[in-house]
């Protein structure tokens, strides 16, 4: 199981814009791609950005592609 974190902004965005809970999924998809340096990526119409902070990835933001 792979411990995943959220900023605090990235938990806002996910509450106040009603992010499924699938950007968590696309973030264990994209660790082996995460560096310190913030990437931005989409998965299954949510776009996401992420990086690697202290050995964790941690979701910064993240919302809904427009249809």
């Amino acid at each position: 199981m792979t411990v995943l974190t959220l900023s605090l902004h990235g938990a806002n965005r996910i509450l106040e814009r009603s992010v499924p809970l699938e950007a968590l999924e696309g973030v264990t998809f994209a660790i082996p791609l995460l560096t310190e340096k913030p990437l931005r990526f989409r998965y299954k119409g949510i776009t996401v950005v992420a990086r690697m902070a202290s050995g964790f990835p941690k979701i910064i933001s993240a919302w809904k592609e427009a249809p």
